[in-house]
């Protein structure tokens, strides 16, 4: 019998279920939106097709791919349940009584952890040495040594060390498998090994017995990773070969044999110059379990930049341009063809003075007054050739990976310090390099402020006409940057109002840096190369040049102090990577990794040249206060002598990485470790030789 409600009732038990039914709705999280420009694909059919196409449409250069990865297309994350679960927050890194103090990897973004080729934490250090991991009892430094070698099959790159975790990356390469006899018989230069990523999770609880946790490999060149909490960010790229017939193959993340995800592929319905995959994918170092993965259809060249919420992925576009119809009279100097096309002669070229720099500032002004409106005329005439950066925000939850929004400014970006994540605004910092109709190369530099959905809201630009970036830095409100063509114009800009940036002061000192680093809110450290004028009226560098500024009037900023090491031919690794740069405020440190030329006078009459280069490998210690400037505390050297090859950097002397457990200084070559105390930096405690004294292997430059 069937029961019987009054309305009453009746309406009672509906509202009950409502109130059930919102209860768990709460509970779930919203699917994220798909921006509606972003599409994904269903099929490897759907790739083909969407390749050939580009091919026909003459954008895509090559041969378009006959076959993919069988398999099929990812129906979304097929991450396994656990994958799902909110990651631990953080591993905390192994201590030893009494708190010692320690080093961590200079980084960009705190919170978020970048991969090295080294790493340390209170006891042990953690470094690639040719193809071995070594562990090493580092602290105390009496008798420290190699407590563990772990032999790599494949090209390490770089690590991290979370607590007990240990995360290697390494590559690999593999030919592409077909049953095409076609393909079969392309010459084998046409045929590019495809490369693949690894990698590999290591349980170091044991430090002398790391165990194997979890090894996962993707197709794809490995670019770069972060590690926020004990989650891992890796980003790999697969360049789309569309000539030679050989077959595309989608990446797949694999655990030994068995594939844990098949990503989707999304893309934009708009043509490419070259086509990369680029996957990102997210693990958790503490279980060792895979969490995500999504592949992008990109174009190629990625620069990277990564904050706590989200995965920039930037890349240049090229937008070249064919002068139609121009008369010669409006554009001279242009080649035009039997078409009607005109394209840019050399003789253009020639209408800027190659000693541009050195004219006075009257006419240069005037120069420089032709050039805005040679390139403002080329752009109304959309006949500008331009570049512009392609900017991809993906964001990064608790390892899951969601796709959020496209932007695009103009110019190229330095490197990852060119973008900078702050209250939900991305600010840029590009170099644009014009060329014109009439007067060929113009060269400018800009800043650009994008919202949380990647619109630009704010922008500044021509600055410093017909120089190029060299160094940025984003602090709070502010952007340091220096340019340099001829001298280091070191500016101060003022992003408070994102809507309006605004240089507030410059300053214009000769030489230049390489990278800039805050010392405090009034205070920047630069690092770089000393510049001199030459016999010919050109500019020539010499030494590694570490600079103060003082930017606490920021209408008026000051160089405090600065310090020349060595002559030409001299170098750091801090200048190319900013991991080798390592500061300490609160411990007055500064240590520099330096290969130091002294360019000395030979006294011999048979000999070819007048000077004699002494190269000095090894590390310069300071202290630096804004008060006393750099003073150099001392130097721990790791090799010297005569050297016909200093400029490619070639000897296993040649310090790469500093770091400091406690009060004693490890300084890193490919073939050794040195221990020096703080505080008598002549006293080597002990000399740890490397595995094998090979080289460090580095990780391509993302530029």
């Amino acid at each position: 019998m069937s029961p019987k409600y009054t309305p009453v009732t009746l309406c009672a038990l509906l509202i009950l279920i409502a109130v059930i039914a919102a209860g768990c709705l709460s509970t779930l999280s919203p699917a994220p939106s798909v921006p509606p420009e972003l599409k994904r694909f269903n099929s490897t059919a759907e790739i083909e097709q969407y390749l050939a196409d580009s091919l026909a449409a003459g954008q895509h250069d090559g041969y378009y791919p006959t076959s993919l990865a069988p398999g099929g297309m990812g129906t979304g994350v097929n991450a396994p349940q656990e994958s799902t679960e909110k990651s631990d927050s953080g591993i905390p890194a192994p201590s030893v009584p009494g708190g010692i103090d320690y080093s961590q990897t200079n980084i960009q973004v705190k919170g978020v952890d970048e991969p090295d080729i080294i790493k340390n934490d209170d006891r042990y250090i953690y470094t690639i040495s040719g193809q071995t991991l070594a562990i090493i009892r580092a602290y105390p430094a009496e008798g420290a040594s190699v407590v563990s070698e772990t032999e790599i099959n494949d090209t390490p790159k770089e690590l991290f060390v979370s607590g007990d975790r240990l995360v290697l990356f390494s590559t690999d390469e593999q030919r592409p498998e077909t049953s095409d006899p076609s393909i079969k018989a392309v010459p084998p230069y046409y045929r590019p090994p495809s490369p693949v990523t690894h990698t590999t999770i290591y349980d170091i609880s044991d430090r002398n017995l790391p165990k194997l946790l979890k090894g996962y490999t993707i197709e794809g060149d490995y670019i770069d990773a972060r590690m926020i909490g004990s989650l891992v960010y890796l980003v790999t790229r697969e360049q789309i070969y569309t000539y030679g017939g050989d077959p595309v193959v989608v990446p797949v993340l694999r655990e030994g044999t068995r594939t844990v995800i098949q990503p989707d592929v999304w893309y934009f319905d708009h043509p490419e110059s070259q086509y990369t995959f680029t996957t990102i994918t997210s693990l958790d170092a503490s279980s060792g379990k895979e969490k995500d993965a999504q592949t992008y259809l990109l174009g190629t060249g990625n620069t990277l930049y990564v904050s706590e919420d989200a995965i920039y992925v930037s890349y240049p576009n090229y937008h070249p341009v064919i002068y139609k119809g121009i008369p010669q009279e409006v554009a001279p100097g242009l080649a035009v063809d039997a078409s009607g096309s005109a394209g840019i002669s050399s003789s253009q070229v020639s209408a800027i003075p190659p000693d541009f720099n050195t004219l006075p500032e009257s006419e240069r002004e005037s120069i420089l007054d032709s050039l805005r409106n040679d390139e403002q005329d080329a752009i109304r005439r959309q006949e500008a050739d331009q570049t512009t950066t392609v900017i991809h925000k993906i964001g990064i939850r608790d390892g899951a990976i969601t796709y959020l929004a496209k932007g695009e400014v103009p110019g190229t970006l330095d490197n990852q310090f060119s973008m900078d994540e702050y209250k939900d605004n991305l600010r840029v910092a590009s170099t644009s390099t014009i060329y014109t109709p009439r007067f060929g190369q113009y060269t400018y530099n800009n800043v650009y402020v994008l919202d949380e959905k990647m619109a630009t809201i704010g922008e500044l630009t021509h600055i410093a006409e017909q120089e190029t970036i060299y160094s940025t830095r984003f602090i709070g409100d502010r952007l340091y940057m220096v340019t340099f063509k001829r001298i280091d114009p070191f500016f101060v800009i003022d992003l408070a109002k994102p809507e309006n940036p605004k240089i507030l002061g410059k300053l214009k000192i000769p030489g230049y840096s390489d990278y800039l680093h805050p010392y405090d809110a009034t205070h920047i450290i630069g690092i770089g190369k000393e510049t001199t004028t030459n016999d010919w009226g050109g500019v020539s560098t010499s030494g590694v040049k570490l600079a103060l500024f003082d930017v606490s009037d920021v209408t008026s900023p000051k160089q405090l102090d600065k310090v020349q090491i060595g002559d030409a031919g001299s170098d750091s690794a801090a200048l190319s990577d900013h991991h080798a740069f390592l500061f300490e405020k609160g411990k007055n440190l500064l240590v520099i990794p330096v290969r130091a030329v002294s360019n000395e006078p030979v006294t011999q009459e048979d000999s070819f040249s007048a000077y004699r280069p002494y190269v000095w490998y090894g590390a310069y210690v300071f202290g630096l206060t804004p008060e006393t400037g750099f003073t150099l505390k001392g130097t721990v050297q790791h090799g010297s002598g005569d050297s016909g090859y200093y400029y490619y950097g070639s000897s296993t002397s040649e310090v790469k990485r500093s770091l400091y457990i406690g009060d004693i200084l490890y300084t890193m070559s490919s073939k050794q470790i040195k221990a020096n105390p703080l505080d008598d930096l002549n006293t080597t405690i002990t000399t740890i030789p490397l595995p094998n004294g090979g080289d460090i292997l580095y990780p391509p430059l993302v530029k």
